[in-house]
């Protein structure tokens, strides 16, 4: 049968692939940024920290931090996912753990890139004002910083949708699973149809996240910081 016809006859399991797709990449990127952001406050922020720290060496870890998992996203992805399998298993959970891996640097990075670009002046006058570490990260840190942030995240993202395929070789969720069965039978009936309906599920999947960070930087982004 012709594609559009495959597609058809597949549609609801094709849907279903898609939105096992999307929450895998959003749950593992959900993840990684809440580690990235709290390492990347506790990293920045001088009384959030043990006192005892000085400020090279909490800029000394947060490079640290940054070669770690810098050097985790050169890790083959098959490679991850198979060492992965014998300790944790098959499915979802070595799924989810790899992918929050490789999500991790891309946020980290901008969130010490974003926190590190706010002027010296602006956060002199907070806390001219009687603001403390906290409410100065959180009130004015955070907020100028959160652009880069959201970029970033929008990077993490872009990312794990085509990581995300290489799960189906440990029967991860997604279109993986449609895709490399559909590579094992390259040649056979439908076999080209299923490779390429599931790539095309990973690009609505992407243009689908494209809409929702438009969406969030048009509602989350200070007016006077918004380009």
């Amino acid at each position: 049968m012709d594609f559009f016809t495959y597609v058809g006859t597949q549609l609801n399991q094709l849907v279903f692939y898609g939105q096992q797709h999307f929450l895998l990449v959003a749950i593992s990127v959900g993840i990684a940024v809440v580690i990235s952001l709290v390492a990347g406050t506790l990293l920045h922020t001088n009384r959030l920290t043990p006192e005892s720290w000085s400020r090279p060496v909490r800029a000394g870890s947060r490079e640290a931090l940054l070669i770690v998992f810098s050097a985790a996203l050169t890790i083959p992805s098959l490679a991850l996912f198979g060492l992965l399998q014998p300790i944790l298993g098959l499915g979802v959970t070595p799924s989810l753990t790899a992918l929050t891996i490789y999500a991790i640097y891309p946020v980290l990075r901008n969130v010490v890139a974003g926190l590190s670009s706010v002027d010296d002046a602006v956060l002199e006058s907070a806390r001219g004002m009687g603001m403390g570490s906290v409410r100065r990260m959180f009130t004015v840190q955070l907020p100028l910083a959160w652009p880069v942030i959201l970029s970033g995240i929008r990077v993490a993202v872009l990312i794990i949708i085509g990581i995300a395929v290489v799960a189906g070789a440990i029967n991860g969720p997604g279109f993986g699973s449609s895709l490399f069965l559909g590579l094992q039978r390259l040649g056979s009936v439908n076999s080209f149809n299923q490779v390429l309906a599931a790539t095309l599920g990973c690009l609505v999947v992407a243009a689908v996240y494209e809409l929702v960070f438009w969406i969030v930087q048009r509602f989350t982004t200070p007016r006077g910081i918004r380009v």
